[in-house]
């Protein structure tokens, strides 16, 4: 599990980019405005760091610190092992340039990058990596099944959207060349430890691959693939509700040789001196000779073709105005593969022309719950800037927050 500060380690330091819909809806969203057919480009970067049971004190120790102190983790103690500690972490960001419309299509083209973790493990995982297993004893540990994924990779993008006076779809398509990819999946494991440590059993399958890291991410190409973005927006009138529907991240990215670790395995641990772990018998090893601890917990290593699937999502939005100063955003989203939903909701309130503030709230997903507020400026309806922070949880609940999350996107309409 010590690769598992490493990963955070390096995301932490390195922005889930914003489709073409999503900005579409944030113009009409915050500032009112229905000219979204024009000419432009846009930028955003995207910085999150969630869990439902890591609290912030306890991640900025296992990133800056390097050393975890016990009074920070304690609480750990009170969960139970077979529930779930989920985490999402990472930046993101891209830049995008959208065409003048000529009838009722036009193209999209963009570049974007992507530095993201996500993880849904078994508590017991979180509680014997930042515990260990003596605060435990006498305890049967629930380990899996449990995940961890970790993406890295740059992308360039090439799209098209087609407007009706109604309705608004589009679709990109984008190259990605990865340079760094690491995944942790562990079917059902556990183990015991017997009071006063007299003996440790486990039951362990595990499954770990990775890329090499000897190169920086910038420079490093270990693995090419594809992603694709679609959406569909409909908002019958000028003043009626609008309902987005997109799907995120639909892809995958081929690794030629990737290194990959496997236990599977049942062993025992009982009474071992250490001057005579040289001579343990074959009820230790399950029969054979012992030449190292990987051949203790039958761990085994090869460098396999790897096929990885992108976190794959679907997001929908209904936006709906309250007179001409006040709009109501609800959205839901789910990843394809795994997690639970994620339901927000933000009021943008237009205080001047060129202000809006938006209170959100967000509940679900990667986390618990977090509150946010939201600034927009817009300038003539030609420069939009907009800067979401969900830093709030804090003012609630300082010691057990577990919410860092901020957003930046600009656009400049031609």
């Amino acid at each position: 599990m010590r690769k598992l500060a490493a990963i955070l380690a390096l995301i932490a330091i390195n922005s889930l980019a914003i489709s073409q819909n999503d900005w579409n809806w944030h113009q009409k969203h915050y500032f009112a405005d229905s000219s979204v057919n024009e000419a432009g480009v846009w930028m955003n970067g995207h910085y999150e760091l969630l869990s439902n049971h890591l609290t912030n004190e306890v991640v900025n120790q296992v990133i800056f610190d390097g050393k975890i102190t016990r009074g920070a983790t304690a609480y750990l103690d009170d969960l139970s092992s077979d529930s779930y500690t989920r985490l999402s972490t990472g930046t993101q960001g891209s830049m995008w340039f959208r065409s003048a419309r000529k009838g009722s299509w036009r193209w999209l083209f963009g570049v974007g990058y992507n530095d993201v973790a996500y993880a849904a493990l078994r508590t017991g995982v979180v509680q014997l990596y930042l515990r260990g297993n003596g605060p435990y004893e006498d305890q049967t540990m629930e380990l899996g099944p449990s995940f961890l994924t970790y993406h890295s990779y740059q992308s360039a993008g090439i799209g098209f959207e087609k407007s009706t006076a109604k309705t608004s779809w589009g679709l990109t398509a984008h190259l990605i060349k990865s340079s760094r990819y690491a995944n942790l999946n562990m079917g059902y494991s556990e183990l015991y430890t017997a009071p006063y440590g007299t003996s440790v059993e486990a039951e362990l399958a595990v499954q770990y691959d990775a890329t090499n890291t000897s190169q920086n991410k910038l420079g490093a190409w270990y693995g090419t693939g594809y992603g694709i973005n679609a959406f569909f927006q409909h908002q019958p009138t000028s003043k009626s509700p609008i309902i987005s529907f997109q799907v995120k991240d639909l892809g995958q990215i081929f690794y030629e040789g990737a290194d990959r670790y496997r236990v599977v395995d049942s062993f025992a641990f009982n009474g071992v001196e250490v001057e005579n772990i040289l001579q343990l018998d074959d009820s230790l090893i399950s029969g054979g000779d012992l030449d190292s601890i990987e051949a203790l917990i039958g761990l085994k290593e090869s460098h396999p073709f790897v096929r990885a699937a992108l976190p794959a999502n679907i997001q929908i939005n209904y936006i709906f105005p309250l007179g001409e100063r006040i709009s109501v955003n609800l959205s839901l989203r789910q990843f394809i593969r795994f997690g639970m939903p994620e339901i927000s909701a933000g009021m943008a309130i237009r205080t001047t022309p060129w202000l809006t503030l938006e209170p959100t709230i967000r509940a679900g997903g990667f986390s618990r719950f977090d509150l946010g507020l939201s600034a927009a400026i817009n300038v003539n309806q030609r420069f939009q800037l907009i800067v979401k922070s969900e830093q709030f949880e804090r003012l609630i609940a300082p010691k057990k927050s577990t919410g860092q999350y901020l957003f930046v996107g600009g656009q400049l309409k031609f």
